[in-house]
């Protein structure tokens, strides 16, 4: 039966997605991770194969690497496993699902994990030491300041604006997004280690899909893009293979390459999942798109951000203003609003179905 609505949960999302799997005579392998819920439940990273055992060419399509916008995600990949017929695919084909990749993220209504890591600034990070974001430094003592109460929105876009007046809007845009690694209480830290949930995935990946030559990735993220349009971004500069291979597979759809192009509307980033798992899979020809499903303005987006990390680390769940600010977060990144959720779900339906196409013919 087809999904029209979103789930509040990580458990309810969990179950629907386990009950579809059921339904459909497919076989789950979760992977527990030593962190509990909110509920203090086990958490899991659910995954499931569909096609063939060991494909020649493969689908990724992985839900909640940040786990506030997981809930989109989950939802479409639930709605997959319910329309799709295994036989329909190519002999040689498998689409792999990872359902939650960031479980405490999505229970806790947090991006980060459990270590206040940002997974996707996090990839083989115990492999060697990443290039430093100076930037942030700079950023860091305004966008995560230690006040008794809840900081000010007005200052902070107003030091905001004061640092793009003297850096630069690249400047200050790639200072806050493109991963740091020296401030653990802050934003986008990309970790010290390698963190469990990318070390289940650094295993998995290429046990299931060894054999393949040929991988798509679809990383499904919410936030970024006008609101209620879909945006894939591109890793490589506008021209490049991938960004020809997007705008042919996935006609309609925002595409958006983030590296050499003036006109990018976010930074390039470190550490990145998707995008790396060519490191893991040295056999195949990888490409791969973080897809974006827009929800608010990028100052709404930064604001929400701000307040809900002094939340996370000063903060009282039982303090109504600070349970607020959490709800408000919540719906910054996936939206409590029907028209949202019908668009979002339509879109992405369309956008899977051109993905197991964009494989399944190439």
């Amino acid at each position: 039966m087809p999904i029209d609505h979103l789930p509040l949960t990580y458990d309810e999302c969990r179950a629907r997605f386990r009950r579809a799997v059921t339904v459909a005579g497919l076989d789950l392998a979760p992977h527990t991770i030593a962190a509990r819920g909110r509920d203090g439940q086990d958490l899991t990273i659910d995954v499931v194969q569909i096609g063939a055992p060991a494909p020649r060419r493969a689908l990724i399509v992985q839900s909640g690497v940040h786990g506030v916008e997981g809930f989109i995600g989950s939802t479409l990949q639930t709605d997959l496993v319910a329309r799709i017929d295994p036989d329909s695919l190519p002999p040689d084909m498998a689409i792999l699902l990872i359902h939650a990749v960031n479980p405490w993220g999505m229970s806790w209504w947090r991006r980060q994990n459990e270590s206040n890591v940002d997974l996707n600034r996090n990839w083989q990070r115990s492999a060697g030491d990443p290039i430093q974001n100076d930037a942030y430094d700079e950023l860091h003592p305004f966008a995560c300041p230690d006040t008794p109460t809840l900081p000010s929105v007005d200052e902070l876009l107003v030091q905001a604006m004061t640092m793009v007046e003297e850096r630069g809007m690249t400047w200050v845009k790639d200072g806050i997004t493109k991963g740091q690694y020296r401030h653990a209480d802050g934003l986008h830290f990309g970790g010290d280690r390698t963190e469990e949930s990318c070390r289940i995935l650094e295993h998995l990946v290429p046990e299931r899909l060894g054999s393949a030559e040929q991988v798509l990735t679809i990383d499904l993220h919410t936030g970024h893009g006008p609101n209620g349009e879909v945006t894939f971004l591109s890793d490589q500069p506008p021209g490049s293979a991938l960004d020809q291979f997007l705008h042919a597979s996935f006609p309609g759809f925002r595409i958006e390459a983030t590296a050499d192009n003036p006109d990018a509307t976010t930074g390039e980033k470190s550490g990145q999942i998707a995008n790396s798992y060519a490191s893991v899979l040295p056999n195949a020809s990888c490409v791969a798109s973080s897809v974006e499903f827009g929800t608010a303005p990028d100052t709404e987006q930064l604001a929400a951000t701000y307040l809900e990390s002094w939340v996370h680390r000063h903060g009282d769940p039982a303090n109504p203003e600070h349970a607020a600010v959490t709800w408000n977060y919540r719906c910054c990144f996936t939206p409590d609003d029907s028209a949202w959720e019908t668009v979002s779900l339509r879109d992405g339906r369309i956008l899977l179905d051109q993905a197991v196409a964009a494989v399944a013919t190439g």
